[in-house]
């Protein structure tokens, strides 16, 4: 009998660690309100990514890890295994062939300026003007795409475009007035704004249709079908129509895109 006792006070260990779910590593981008960002108060994480990931653990039985990375350093991450999902990457054809995406909110390219600036109607009118825009995300890129297209194919001057490592130096270029205008994702705007009321102004409507994605390895199908089940369960359940109201993104929604992903 002192024998079996001894077996079990030793496999008892070995047992509970055994059964101890392994954690979901995810990427973030902690810095990317309303997305995720740390409440300056307490340091304490919050976001849509934090409430969405924090319900996808809860349905899959596992404690979430996060890990705090640069855009730039997501997809490596995921590629070389030290995550095994990432929230908010823009879902791109030229990264398909190493990941795999679900889409879980609608996002565009907006343009903005200072109240304070001469009233600069819509994105034609940014034409033969600086513009910053984020190079780590594409935005730059993509706008002098559009300028090309809409401003040098009419005779127009093209829009001068600052490349900056983030939005929110392109913010500090625009608020001193070393530029005339920004662009930023669509999602993060209404944050933006609310922080200081009656400073910016939209121009026009967004810039093409971007879809917010979480993104997995090629080799994590399994993984990327509890997480796809999750978030329909999020959706049929009022979960994420509730979260997404709390940060202000109900027109952001891509509900219809999440309950219509194969089981």
């Amino acid at each position: 009998m002192r024998r079996f006792l001894l077996a079990c006070a030793v496999l008892a260990p070995m047992t509970a660690a055994v059964a101890e779910p392994a954690p979901l590593r995810i990427a973030l981008f902690a810095s990317f309100p309303p997305m995720a960002y740390k409440i300056p108060e307490t340091g304490a994480l919050a976001g849509i990514d934090i409430d969405l990931a924090a319900y996808v653990g809860r349905k899959l039985g596992r404690p979430v890890l996060w890990q705090d990375v640069s855009y730039e350093q997501a997809i490596p991450a995921l590629v070389t295994g030290r995550v095994d999902l990432a929230f908010s990457l823009l879902d791109e054809p030229q990264s398909r062939d190493r990941l795999d995406y679900i889409d879980y909110l609608k996002s565009g390219i907006q343009a903005y300026t200072l109240a304070s600036h001469p009233p600069i109607a819509g994105l034609i009118d940014l034409c033969g003007q600086r513009l910053a825009a984020n190079r780590r995300n594409g935005f730059a890129d993509r706008m002098r795409e559009w300028s090309a297209q809409n401003c040098n194919a009419v005779g127009k001057p093209p829009i001068t475009v600052e490349n900056t490592d983030g939005t929110q130096a392109a913010r500090l270029e625009m608020d001193q007035n070393r530029v005339d205008a920004i662009v930023q994702s669509s999602e993060s705007v209404p944050y933006t704004f609310a922080l200081e009321p009656g400073r910016y102004v939209r121009i026009d409507k967004p810039l093409a249709a971007l879809s917010i994605a979480v993104a997995f390895p090629k080799s994590s199908s399994v993984l990327r079908d509890e997480v796809g089940a999750a978030l329909r369960d999020a959706v049929a359940d009022g979960t994420y129509a509730t979260v997404l109201a709390r940060h202000g993104l109900t027109d952001n929604s891509a509900a219809d895109e999440i309950a219509a992903t194969k089981p």
